[in-house]
């Protein structure tokens, strides 16, 4: 239960970071490519360390495992592809191409949140019925 608890902090920071890069192309402040880099860094970090945590933690059926998977790698690729197209001295916020592919960053976002969700919450309640 304690890890379920971390894993839905570690989400919780996703969505966080998600939102700071969003609103680093808004503010454009002083300094935006470091904190840029920052997040993008710790995005990876909150992917990764959440799937080690569903592993260790939720006890998935091989199927479950396999989503949580495929998932991940559709998510990590989606980041790839935009990390290697924008790189921090290439960006433009306004460029339609940024937008878009930023936007699908995001959306894998959502389908790893969904997923991680889901998952968590059906390990819970089974949890819960075999104690």
């Amino acid at each position: 239960m304690i890890k379920h608890l971390l894993l839905i902090a570690v989400l919780e920071e996703m969505v966080r970071l998600a939102s700071k890069v969003r609103q680093v192309g808004d503010l454009r402040h002083e300094g935006w490519e470091e904190d840029y880099g920052s997040y993008r860094r710790q995005l990876g970090l909150c992917l990764t360390e959440m799937v080690k945590l569903a592993q260790d933690d939720l006890e998935m059926r091989a199927e479950d495992a396999q989503v949580l998977q495929t998932t991940f790698e559709a998510c990590r690729a989606r980041i790839a592809r935009h990390q290697v197209q924008f790189p921090l001295e290439a960006i433009v916020f306004d460029d339609p191409a940024y937008i878009t592919s930023l936007n699908q960053v995001d959306a894998g976002f959502q389908d790893f949140k969904a997923m991680m969700l889901d998952l968590v919450e059906r390990y819970e309640v089974e949890a819960e019925l075999v104690t």
